[in-house]
């Protein structure tokens, strides 16, 4: 009797892995390999490759000039899937090419004056540097946060702050630690200080849970072909109302008006919203495929997805350290994230290359191995994983 009110009733943690883990049926690849480097580009599922290979179809042989019937329900059904899971209303969401791309339309479409200051991380991706950095010929400064065992320190943010700070700029997730940043206590610190808060959440989309409205920052970029499981080439970009007033749109394109069909007008009236950041002719066959991504996203829920990251990083992290190995980053379940770096392996791409010859995927970076499990993966691969590392690294 007890078993089977277990089975009726089940524990959370066995839903959540009942949930996940049916998602692998549509993955060809967990029979021929072991990806654990989902902190670069995940895999796509055969949800998605159905529907694009039926998009591909259609534009071939059906209704091949599917604008109306088939390309802006698409658009619509991908912003309407991302927005709710990200949770923010529909008009402060775009779509655009990649991260990068999204945080220049920040750094550009910003008024700067010299003096202005802008904080980032000193362990950032480069997308998260570069686009601010190229302001320095108008005259901004840019001071930089020191990361502190892989860890991005609100209290070390707060401690850079002047009254010509501008905008704090700095990654959810940071891609070589795994470090997660608190966005909600570091939004209320930047708006008691009049700071602007931008994130970039590539590391953090379609794994860690992302609430715009609670967390209270002001623009997010994100690429969706690592963590989101989407085709390459597509990015989100969330903007407040208050910063979408105020931000110069430094790029226009003939859908970034009101009236985009009226083609011989030329009236240069932008949207109200931030599609008026989706400035022509889109990525549409990734845009068929993030939708499908969306769509298993949204089925399943980002606290689920989430929980489930966090209970592999939590399970690999302690059986690395069992086997001798030092995950960079020690901190509390609140800052961490899907990935786990290792950081005392000898030769580490001598290791990744061996690994990969027995059909594991992980990855390095700056001299250390990242290892990013998804939802999917399961505690037995991950068994494997760190059983073979043993046998390459000689523990």
């Amino acid at each position: 009797m007890p078993m089977l009110a277990a089975l009726k009733n089940p524990s959370p943690a066995a839903e959540i892995i009942r949930k996940t883990e049916a998602f692998r049926t549509e993955l060809p690849h967990v029979a021929n390999q072991l990806y654990l480097n989902h902190a670069a580009v995940s895999p796509l599922s055969a949800r998605i490759v159905r529907g694009v290979e039926a998009f591909l179809k259609d534009r071939s042989e059906g209704d091949i000039e599917n604008y109306a019937a088939v390309l802006m329900p698409t658009l619509a059904s991908a912003r309407m899937l991302v927005s709710r899971f990200i949770n923010c209303d529909e008009k402060n969401l775009a779509f655009v090419p990649n991260t990068s791309y999204g945080l220049n339309i920040l750094a550009q479409g910003l008024r700067w004056k010299t003096g202005d200051r802008i904080i980032l991380g000193d362990e950032e991706f480069p997308s998260n540097v570069y686009p601010f950095l190229n302001l320095r010929q108008h005259g901004v400064e840019i001071d930089f946060v020191r990361a502190e065992d892989g860890k991005i320190l609100i209290e070390d943010i707060e401690r850079l702050i002047t009254p010509q700070t501008k905008l704090v700029s700095v990654s959810y997730v940071q891609f070589l630690s795994g470090y997660r940043t608190d966005l909600a206590l570091l939004a209320r610190l930047c708006k008691a200080r009049g700071v602007l808060l931008a994130t970039d959440a590539i590391q953090a989309l379609g794994a860690m849970p992302i609430d715009c409205k609670a967390m209270g920052f002001d623009f997010l970029a994100a690429g969706c072909h690592k963590w989101a499981m989407s085709p390459m080439g597509n990015a989100v970009i969330y903007l407040t109302d208050d910063l979408l007033a105020r931000l110069d749109t430094a790029y226009v394109g003939w859908l970034s008006v009101k009236d985009a069909w009226n083609m011989l007008d030329y009236n240069l009236e932008l949207l109200d919203d931030a599609k008026r950041f989706e400035l022509g002719t889109m990525n549409w066959i990734g845009l068929v495929g993030l939708n499908e991504a969306f769509k298993v996203f949204d089925e399943l829920g980002s606290d689920v997805i989430a929980e489930k990251i966090l209970c592999n990083t939590d399970y690999l992290s302690s059986q690395l350290e069992a086997a001798g190995f030092e995950p960079l980053l020690n901190c509390t379940r609140e800052n961490r994230s899907g990935i786990v770096t290792i950081k005392n392996v000898e030769g580490p791409e001598a290791v990744v290359q061996q690994l990969l010859e027995k059909k594991i995927k992980v990855a390095t970076r700056c001299g250390m191995i990242r290892v990013s499990p998804h939802f999917y993966n399961s505690t037995a691969e991950l068994d494997v994983f760190v059983s073979e590392l043993r046998t390459v690294c000689k523990r």
